[in-house]
């Protein structure tokens, strides 16, 4: 059995699930498994093909577009004691899950590290990096209760959670993130070490469901308020709360080269 399951749901993004799946493969930490949840979107076989004998892998396509119920199919599936949460359009710097299970052998519940949000442009089949900067703020579960500076992309954490807390709520849909991180901070060790070793793609201009704030986001985000009595009636999206919190960004360890991929 492998120690830890990667979860990636994705919908209509093979270049930038191949750009993960290749930094998978160059994973310091090579005993995990990956499981891709493809959402209702364009067959993946040609994808996956690419990397076989290089990842173990299992591939299924789910009838609808849910992201929240696909995490929860991945989780069904998981065969290792950790779990390991991927965006499709995410990367993992080498010593990602080397360094995140050694949290939880030390005895976190739960770890997630500082991020490199990265803009782009894409040059022929892969992303080109055009600026960087750092998402990195110490956890504090009061101060998360204001605004949410989980990044779930690259973050473990034990399966047994899971029995204990329930899948992911697909009630709260958008915000589902938030309220894992709420639930699980709530009776067990959550770490959140000073190293910049997730790749989060990050263009607030682009087509992606988290630039979005509408009336429909509103609904998950009213029934989060409700169900952990948040002090905060203002949604926030990340590239929000980095707006203005800059000013108290943390130091932490930086080892991105600025290059996504080999071809560049």
């Amino acid at each position: 059995m492998p120690t830890v399951s990667v979860i990636i749901p994705t919908y209509n993004r093979p270049r930038e699930l191949r750009e993960a799946l290749t930094a998978l493969t160059k994973q310091f930490f090579q005993d995990f498994e990956v499981i891709i949840l493809n959402n209702n979107g364009d067959r993946l076989e040609s994808v996956i093909a690419d990397f076989n004998g290089q990842l173990a892998i299992t591939y299924v396509d789910l009838p609808e577009n849910h992201h929240v119920r696909a995490r929860n199919h991945g989780v069904s599936l998981a065969k290792g004691r950790y779990i390991l949460l991927h965006d499709d359009d995410d990367l993992l710097l080498p010593s990602h899950i080397e360094e995140v299970v050694g949290d939880l052998e030390a005895g976190a519940d739960l770890s997630y590290a500082d991020a490199e949000l990265f803009t782009y442009d894409w040059q022929q089949d892969h992303r080109v990096v055009r600026t960087t900067e750092p998402f990195a703020y110490p956890y504090d579960r009061e101060g998360m209760k204001e605004d949410s500076t989980y990044i779930p992309s690259g973050s473990i954490y034990r399966k047994s959670l899971h029995e204990e807390l329930g899948l992911f709520d697909e009630e709260v849909f958008n915000y589902w993130d938030w309220d894992w991180i709420l639930r699980v901070g709530q009776d067990h060790l959550v770490l959140h070490p000073a190293r910049a070793t997730v790749l989060y793609a990050f263009n607030p201009s682009g087509n992606h469901e988290s630039a979005k704030q509408d009336a429909s986001r509103r609904v998950y985000f009213d029934r989060l308020v409700e169900k952990h009595e948040l002090p905060t009636t203002e949604m926030k999206n990340f590239h929000i709360v980095q707006e203005e919190r800059r000013s108290r960004l943390r130091e932490t360890r930086r080892t991105f080269s600025g290059h996504l991929t080999e071809s560049e």
